[in-house]
């Protein structure tokens, strides 16, 4: 004769059911995570190079360039635009400060850099 809880050894067919759906869900969860993850880590990249085009802009506009008031925009590649925007500020007679202003586009997004930039009168 068997021992009565000898036949109740083992997981039924139901747990075993239950236990598969509950790891397919958390590896469901663990998948989206993942992708999110290297979908955000891809956008900051396209920030940081955005930033760095702007930057690189920005620096171009200076003591070699003939400040004036202006509006430049041209294609960077790779899906970059970049447009800046020149603005005479207030004059001495000899010297004027200029808002200079480079905005980078990227698909929706867009880096924006401001400063100002001393030259002479025109």
């Amino acid at each position: 004769m068997m021992p009565r809880h000898a036949h109740e050894a083992g997981f039924t067919l139901l747990e075993v059911m239950v236990a598969f759906i509950i790891a397919a869900l958390a590896c469901i969860v663990l998948y989206k995570a993942g992708v999110s993850g290297m979908t955000e880590a891809v956008t900051a990249a396209r920030y940081q190079e955005a930033l760095v085009r702007a930057q690189s802009r920005l620096a171009a506009v200076g003591p070699l360039v003939k400040l004036q008031t202006e509006q430049l925009s041209g294609d960077d590649g790779g899906g970059f635009h970049w447009q800046i925007h020149i603005a005479a500020g207030p004059s001495t007679g000899t010297l004027t400060l200029y808002d200079v202003q480079v905005t980078e586009r990227f698909g929706t997004r867009v880096v924006t850099l401001t400063t100002k930039r001393l030259g002479p009168s025109t």
